[in-house]
């Protein structure tokens, strides 16, 4: 049998964890990127969401420690931070401080560029693995018979280089949200995916800052800071991560169009105007190391393959190219991974000369995608002015999910759980089953009876939480 060749456009996190996937199938597996990768974890221009703050779910930790043996060990070696959110967060509700609470739920945190690198290294370990740099995919090869099957990939070298062709068994596309891939199904007078767009208006802005441990008070005693907006009120959420070497990166998100500013100034003092002064104040002892980024590419967009009325053989699109995420609920990368997984799950049930290959996977992927788009955009139809259609069961559904995360710090059963789903240890369905909503409707039922004495004011800083593990 001849040599099996699969090829993956696009080298960021899922193009990675794809490859990796189709490693232990194919003979060969090229991965294509338009940029040149960087020495150690540094920017690159095709990912520039990158210089934003990013979550690694507990659920991503696990699965790409599985698909690279040896990334949580080298992430560590490497500065990444454990982190356990309960414990180690000052995070601040729309109705208060949550309590701090150890909880189940332990992450890494890190820059994108350090967990990207880190993957890059592993991957680069795989004798049949090949990583083709600033090589830039601009079309299909096809042959047409009955069906149109994908053959090939037409790639322009960004060096000046002369253009090529890579031949292929399987084409996967994980280029990302901007693919331009539909656009290539078009022009073969194929029908483009049937798509589904939902946009909270939301935006990025985020600056880089050097920590001085020295100078922080000792009774500080966050790692990390979380401030949900209110929408009736301040529109402006705010986040603090640390990550590797003394760093920090600080976030703010605007919602339903009120974008936060993209100039220094601007952006330190909307920090002052957050619904607490504590990111503010680490930021004034502090020292900056970057200027400030934008980024408002945030809609959550699902190109729809398991509808696709057309047959395109040999062709998968996975990740953002298939089913795009708000990223401010952190979802993306660890799909990514997922969706990888769920194509190997697929090969191997099916063998790789099963034509029938995409429209079981897209199946399968979109069983899938539909929980953590569910979570997102439950979550974004909450916000005032957010464009597309709403699901009629979300108008049932909406209102519940919103009680519980009012409750979640109530009861430790409750935010345990919702951090569970959260981080995708376990399905949305575990929110609705008999015994958590129980706790709800007690937790709801208490709060209710409390509401007829007047609420306490917001402390502007978090509570120093006695008798909590420091």
């Amino acid at each position: 049998m001849a040599n099996t060749h699969a090829i993956v456009i696009g080298g960021s996190m899922a193009g990675l964890c794809a490859a990796r996937v189709l490693s232990k199938f194919y003979d060969k597996v090229t991965a294509i990127d338009r940029d040149a990768y960087p020495a150690g974890a540094h920017e690159r221009p095709g990912v520039p969401q990158s210089r934003h703050v990013h979550a690694l779910l507990m659920r991503g930790r696990l699965e790409l420690d599985r698909l690279f043996p040896g990334f949580e060990k080298t992430m560590l070696e490497r500065g990444a931070l454990e982190i356990n959110f309960g414990r180690d967060f000052a995070a601040l509700r729309p109705d208060g401080w949550a309590e701090r609470r150890p909880n189940s739920i332990t992450t890494l945190f890190a820059s994108r560029v350090l967990i990207e690198a880190t993957v890059r290294e592993l991957i680069r370990r795989i004798p049949n693995v090949e990583l083709i740099e600033r090589a830039e995919a601009v079309g299909f090869e096809t042959v047409r018979g009955a069906s149109i099957r994908v053959s090939g990939v037409k790639v322009n070298p960004r060096d000046g280089g002369a253009s090529f062709t890579l031949n292929g068994d399987l084409i996967i596309d994980a280029s990302g949200r901007t693919t331009k891939i539909p656009s290539w199904i078009e022009a073969m007078g194929l029908p483009a995916p049937p798509e589904t767009v939902v946009d909270s208006h939301t935006g990025y802005a985020s600056r880089w800052y050097k920590v001085n441990p020295e100078r922080r008070p000792k009774d500080w005693w966050w790692k990390g800071v979380w401030i949900d907006p209110v929408a009736e009120d301040v529109s402006t959420a705010g986040v603090l991560f640390p990550v590797e070497n003394n760093r920090m990166i600080v976030t703010m998100a605007g919602i339903g169009g009120h974008y936060p500013p993209s100039d220094e100034d601007g952006f330190t003092a909307q920090l002052a105007h957050l619904r607490s002064p504590i990111i503010a104040e680490e930021v004034a002892l502090a020292e900056p190391m970057s200027q400030v980024y934008s980024y408002r590419q945030m809609a959550n967009r699902w190109r729809h393959y398991e509808k696709w009325g057309a047959q395109l053989d040999g062709f998968v699109a996975l990740g953002d190219s298939s089913c795009a995420f708000n990223p401010v609920y952190g979802q993306g990368m660890t799909s990514g991974a997922l969706s990888a997984l769920m194509l190997g799950e697929c090969l191997k049930k099916n063998g790789i000369s099963d034509i029938e290959l995409p429209r079981k996977f897209f199946a399968a992927q979109a069983r899938f995608q539909a929980e953590p788009w569910g979570l997102a955009t439950a979550s974004d139809f909450r916000i005032p002015g957010t464009e597309g259609k709403r699901p009629m069961i979300n108008r049932v559904i909406d209102p519940l999910l919103g009680k519980m995360f009012q409750v979640a710090n109530d009861d430790p059963a409750i935010g345990e759980r919702i951090g569970e789903v959260i981080n995708m240890m376990k399905p949305p369905s575990a929110l609705f089953e008999p015994s958590l909503l129980k706790l709800i409707a007690k937790a709801w039922s208490r709060r209710l009876i409390r509401g007829k004495t007047p609420p306490k004011e917001t402390a502007a800083m978090p509570p120093l939480a006695l008798g909590a593990e420091g």
